[in-house]
């Protein structure tokens, strides 16, 4: 069953190496900087948590555009990938916030080249900065320091080496057609109605029985109700590509706060391979039906 389903190649391109060493030299640097002095001028400790989730994503999606440059597919190599990114991310980030910290404190001066030379006193000035405390909540908060500091700064870690290790890993696990050696396009074609027996059509795409995904007939609702979305992966030109792969999943609506409709994403297959004329027989479906902009959280 396993050979239904997209597996990755495991192969690489050696040029990804280049694009990696650019990114941990330039772009990665460029958001340690930014997220490091965003967090030391912006006094609201609330808004410090979006500078952390700003610079996560950027992260991660550095990570995924060096795996998708350098046509990762080996999804072990592109969790390396995006380990090195985030822990060079958190690294820079640490070491801009502590030169700027102790030379603006009670420490002693220390320069940049003594910080990234001298590993001791950048784990020295960690430990006395989480005694001292740094920052504090509310107006009338005192400085935080300790175990809930250390929680804060684990938080943080996560987040920042988090992302790029999940965008790059997932990026690394998309289609990836070998014969034209670039990665697949993605079309969604829908709304479709909810699919209510979620099992037999996957045991029928398993079987390689394409007629129960075809005769899903298209959405009463438009789009505005619960529904169902077909991705096709295909390469750059839809009729001469040779593979297919589709994800099919139900779109549960949802009212939030505000009372906006918004879905939540049920998949019920992920990049299992199609025929290559049901493929054609989905992009069919396009001109009769239109795509309606969901979504997803």
């Amino acid at each position: 069953m396993n050979d239904l389903y997209y597996k990755p190649s495991g192969k690489t391109n050696p040029i990804s190496i280049l694009y990696l060493l650019v990114a941990v030299c330039i772009a990665v640097p460029i958001l340690g900087f930014i997220y490091s002095y965003a967090i030391l001028y912006i006094p609201i400790i609330y808004l410090n948590f979006l500078c952390l989730a700003g610079i996560a994503i950027g992260l991660g999606f550095v990570a995924n555009f060096v795996v998708g440059m350098g046509k990762v597919r080996n999804k072990m190599l592109a969790l390396v990938f995006g380990l090195i990114v985030g822990i060079a991310g958190l690294y820079i980030s640490w070491l801009v916030w502590l030169h700027y910290y102790a030379n603006q404190s009670a420490f002693v001066e220390v320069s940049f080249m003594d910080l990234i030379t001298q590993p001791r006193i950048t784990w020295d000035f960690i430990w006395e900065i989480n005694k001292q405390g740094t920052w504090g909540i509310g107006r009338s908060g005192g400085a935080v320091d300790g175990t809930f500091l250390t929680v804060i700064w684990v938080i943080e870690l996560i987040a920042i080496i988090g992302f790029p290790v999940f965008f790059a890993y997932s990026k690394a696990g998309e289609p990836y057609l070998e014969n034209e050696d670039d990665w697949a396009e993605s079309t969604p074609i829908g709304p479709f109605e909810f699919i209510q027996d979620t099992g037999q059509l996957k045991q029928q795409l398993e079987s390689k029985n394409y007629s129960g995904l075809l005769a899903i007939p298209p959405a009463e609702n438009g789009g505005q109700g619960a529904h169902a979305i077909i991705q096709v992966y295909h390469g750059k030109h839809k009729g001469q590509s040779k593979e297919f792969y589709a994800t099919v999943k139900n779109m549960i609506e949802k009212t939030d706060k505000d009372g906006k409709l918004t879905f939540d994403e049920k998949q019920i297959v992920n990049f299992i391979h199609i025929s290559k004329d049901t493929g054609q027989q989905l992009f069919a479906k396009i001109a009769t039906q239109p795509i309606v902009n969901t979504i997803e959280e």
